[in-house]
């Protein structure tokens, strides 16, 4: 007489039948079936879906997308006239720009050769201004790709950081930590403007990588060289319609007004005035990130009509 053995046994999968009357097999035996009148229930199918109707995942899930960069030019733009307020500010009190970093290598090169003699040490202030906007660059650069770079948390973040530094550098000019009062050129150099100085240099590092980020080469922010050649070069400069064109002329606008503003506040208002309407402007900008609309739930070309 054979006999069977336990792994002889196989037993046929055991039929049900589906709301529409045929019969189905469960192939995987670990699965959970529900049809029709069946009492069997999916455990891992319901705990999903529950976990992503919380109000915290709603919240994780809002912040972790990616924003719609239609319209994010706008942005970029306002940005330059941030620049335009802080370089003017910068140059005309402590005599080195914060942004365009142009200018600053041009001093350190004349420093090498003891020029201008006044003021005294400007290539110093120059250097760590120059120094401060790259290690800003490769900060903001390489954090935006480690938390993905156009999520909507990572803007935030970046344009916090931006503000922040704004923030401090108008609280240091402000309760008078560093003089309010334009630098007298022949004055001994006050070390303490480094201060301010690299906290602007560091934000407008944040300013160009945010550019790059969203994909408006076009619209650098912090310097106008390259912009006004590219715009005289467009071929189609005079079309009726070229959005980058119209970028660029927005840019350019926008950072030429900027530092009018700072030269007129300066009259008018102390000289913190101008750092804190920057401030003000990157805040908003900050805050306009957390209701910015997620990429993929709107129409647009991303152009300025």
């Amino acid at each position: 007489m054979s006999q069977y053995k336990p792994e002889d046994i196989h037993l046929a999968p055991t039929p049900r039948v589906s709301n529409r009357g045929h019969l189905q097999f469960a192939e995987d035996k670990h699965d959970f079936w529900s049809s029709g009148n069946s009492t069997n229930v999916s455990i891992s199918g319901n705990q999903p879906f529950e976990a992503e109707t919380t109000p915290y995942s709603r919240f994780i899930r809002y912040f972790r997308a990616e924003i719609d960069i239609t319209y994010a030019d706008l942005v970029l733009i306002v940005c330059g006239f941030v620049s335009g307020l802080v370089d003017g500010l910068s140059f005309n009190a402590w005599g080195s720009f914060s942004s365009m970093q142009t200018g600053n290598t041009v001093f350190i090169a004349l420093g090498a050769s003891s020029q201008p003699r006044y003021p005294a040490y400007l290539w110093a202030k120059s250097l760590i201004a120059l120094c401060t906007f790259i290690s800003s660059n490769i900060i903001f650069t390489q954090v935006s790709r480690l938390l993905t770079p156009r999520r909507r948390s990572t803007m935030m973040l970046s344009f916090a950081v931006q503000a922040t530094c704004l923030l401090v550098a108008a609280i240091l000019v402000e309760t008078e930590i560093v003089s309010p009062r334009p630098e007298d050129p022949r004055a001994p150099i006050q070390w303490m403007q480094i201060l301010p100085i690299s906290l602007l240099a560091f934000q407008a590092g944040g300013q160009i990588c945010a550019s790059r980020i969203l994909a408006y080469d076009e619209i650098p922010t912090v310097v106008l060289t390259t912009l006004l050649c590219d715009l005289i070069v467009d071929p189609d400069v005079l079309a009726k319609k070229n959005p980058k064109r119209n970028r660029r002329v927005g840019a350019f606008l926008a950072l030429f007004l900027g530092a009018m503003t700072a030269g007129g506040l300066s009259k008018v208002a102390t000289m913190a005035s101008s750092l804190w309407f920057a401030f003000a402007l990157k805040f908003a900008i900050t805050l306009g990130w957390a209701f910015w609309r997620a990429e993929g739930t709107g129409k647009g070309d991303g152009s300025i009509v």
